[in-house]
């Protein structure tokens, strides 16, 4: 019997789908809601004609490993430092922070014909150790007023031809990189769309980063195709006279949308995207109150601004 008790560590590949050796000392990723499929494989059919009714064996195939979590948004605790997530976003298409010291930690997408990064996953189901390679992904964005918001997460990984899997004791994992976050609310939280501070339930972002599984004669590797920022904002809807919103959705205007969260230096999180559309508006109600859920969209102009997450 395994007690389900889960650990994560995860550290960014040199080479790609060469093991990085995380350990939970250094590299412990602080999560929640954790899940795994620890061996996924599709199955061979030799598809033989054998002169009787009845199934053959198959040969299990293209072994791969999923993992999906979400982490906390806070900062690194520094102004000018990266927090831990920030490398576990390089390896769902974005690239590596540009950090200002003393100041900020930027990340935004990739651009195209760049290396991609990887990450080497070790994860612990009580004391079932599984190793994940070549790790690549896509992620979500949550900020939702009264819960502390947080990054989705979604992996497909490589099965290591040796020791994939091993019984050893987690031991004890170090956090310290991972700071505690603020709740999403108008004390922490400013909501920007068009320059109109909006009055926000909350804001939620995909990235909508392609990943497939390449597996061909010479590579075998899991890889990052293009992406597509979606998202939906759920608002209180503003007067006419204050913003007009459908007038922006039936021009197809670009505006841009900023969110801050966070008042003190070293936990401030702030997600820009400069070139935002609203592609539908659906209308509910709340105590009384007209909501607009909004459908929107992050275009590209260029300089990869379509998101932007700066960190002070």
């Amino acid at each position: 019997m395994v007690d389900a008790v889960k650990v994560l560590a995860a550290k960014k590949e040199v080479a790609y789908g060469t093991d990085a050796a995380p350990t939970l000392a250094a590299n412990a990723i602080l999560t929640r809601n954790f899940r795994a499929s620890p061996l996924i494989t599709d199955p061979l059919e030799r598809n033989l004609d054998r002169g009787s009714f009845g199934a053959t064996p198959i040969l299990a195939t293209n072994k791969r490993q999923e993992l999906s979590y979400e982490v906390e948004v806070a900062g690194s605790g520094a102004a000018g430092t990266a927090p831990a997530w920030m490398e576990l976003l390089e390896a769902c298409g974005m690239a590596a922070p540009v950090l200002s010291p003393g100041v900020s930690a930027e990340q935004r997408m990739a651009a195209a014909n760049v290396p991609q990064s990887s990450l080497t996953q070790y994860h612990w189901m009580g004391d079932q150790r599984r190793k994940g390679l070549g790790s690549r992904g896509t992620f979500t964005m949550d900020f939702t007023a009264g819960a502390y918001p947080f990054i989705g997460l979604n992996y497909t990984c490589l099965i290591p031809a040796a020791a994939p899997r091993d019984v050893n004791a987690p031991g004890a994992a170090t956090i310290d990189r991972w700071i505690d976050p603020l709740e999403v609310n108008t004390d922490n939280t400013l909501l920007l769309l068009d320059g109109f501070a909006v009055i926000t339930r909350s804001l939620t972002l995909n990235a909508g980063v392609g990943i497939s599984l390449r597996n061909l004669i010479g590579s075998r590797y899991v890889n990052r195709g293009d992406h597509a920022i979606t998202g939906r904002l759920v608002v209180e809807a503003p007067s006419m006279a204050a913003k007009d919103y459908l007038a922006a959705l039936d021009s197809s205007s670009i505006m841009d949308l900023n969110l801050t969260h966070g008042v003190a230096a070293g936990n401030i999180v702030e997600v820009a995207c400069a070139q935002t559309q609203i592609v539908s508006i659906n209308e509910t109600e709340e105590d009384r109150k007209l909501m607009w859920e909004m459908d929107i969209r992050m275009n590209i102009l260029a300089g990869q601004d379509d998101l932007v997450i700066t960190a002070t």
